[in-house]
């Protein structure tokens, strides 16, 4: 699989445990960042959010999200919060890391000729995990404004530096445009996985690499014309790391999130907790062991259609 490897990942993850999961939102101007953050805050099933964005009026919160605004914060409805970075967006991670045991998640929305990566670089100096970067590109726009001679770098720049994206205005366009469209970025941001979406339709699980891995629960639910193709095991007992780097190295391209809980035989007494969102792979520590918790791990895959081998991955958790 293309992009970071565990073993840099637990490495910079191991100076902390459970950190607040912290995801980049990017893409060029009118790419659907605004649509998908309220879609987001409205299905954000108890989750408590904070976003970072340049200024309210680029963000563009539904009003009856909206409880109040207290200076340079809107309180929502849901018990997330919208801040802004006109003080700098260092100045505003630092605040929300004091008031970290209220979040459960920072969304940070890029500006729209802004570089996420760097955005993304900001996580772990305020002790943030960086679940990921996902970038949207506009389905019936992105080519033309990747060859704009003020624009298009920036454009290339922001799809180069995604670990998702996330292809939006699915249903502006005929079936063929699509079809070149997904080609196109193929081959502008090889290896990384392309999530297809229709206005109001993208899956928040995967966008956000939430945990909640649940093998005899399917996937459900589907994005324009593509439903997902998924895989799950369960195994009593711990693994060896090395089989699992090994299995997390052979996941193919088209894998948008593999997520999970396992138990590892050289350390037997705690949890891990497995992310992988598109090319970004995290395994940390869970806090404690639990008193009387069944040693056992529960792996999770979440792809294209037609992106997983059953049989392969099934054979790769044999004993």
């Amino acid at each position: 699989m293309h992009g970071h490897g565990i073993l840099s990942a637990q490495h910079h993850c191991a100076m902390r445990e459970q950190p607040v999961p912290y995801t980049v939102l990017g893409g060029y101007l009118g790419a659907g960042k605004t649509t998908l953050l309220n879609q987001l805050l409205r299905s954000n099933a108890g989750a408590r959010f904070a976003v970072v964005v340049n200024d309210f009026g680029a963000i563009g919160i539904d009003a009856e999200l909206i409880a109040n605004q207290d200076g340079d914060t809107i309180n929502l409805t849901n018990g997330c919060i919208c801040c802004t970075a006109s003080d700098g967006l260092a100045d505003v991670l630092d605040r929300l890391r004091a008031r970290s045991d209220d979040i459960d998640h920072v969304i940070v929305e890029a500006s729209g000729v802004s570089d996420p990566a760097r955005i993304g670089n900001y996580a772990g100096a305020f002790g943030f995990e960086l679940r990921g970067v996902v970038v949207l590109a506009d389905a019936e726009q992105v080519r033309s404004r990747s060859v704009d001679k003020y624009v298009g770098g920036t454009v290339l720049s922001q799809l180069r530096s995604a670990d998702m994206l996330v292809l939006t205005k699915t249903d502006l366009v005929e079936l063929s445009q699509l079809d070149e469209v997904r080609a196109w970025l193929g081959g502008t941001a090889p290896g990384t996985p392309i999530l297809e979406s229709a206005p109001g339709n993208v899956p928040t699980d995967i966008v956000l690499g939430e945990l909640g891995p649940a093998p005899d629960s399917p996937v459900t639910g589907a994005t324009h014309h593509v439903d997902y193709d998924t895989w799950s095991h369960e195994r009593s007992g711990p693994m060896d790391r090395s089989a699992l780097e090994a299995f997390i190295g052979a996941l193919p391209d088209g894998v948008f999130r593999a997520k999970g809980i396992v138990h590892l035989a050289d350390d037997p007494d705690h949890r891990h907790v497995l992310q992988v969102v598109g090319r970004r792979v995290s395994l940390t520590r869970d806090t404690g062991p639990v008193a009387g918790e069944v040693r056992r791990c529960r792996l999770v895959v979440i792809a294209a259609p037609g992106a997983l081998d059953h049989e392969r991955l099934d054979a790769s958790m044999s004993p």
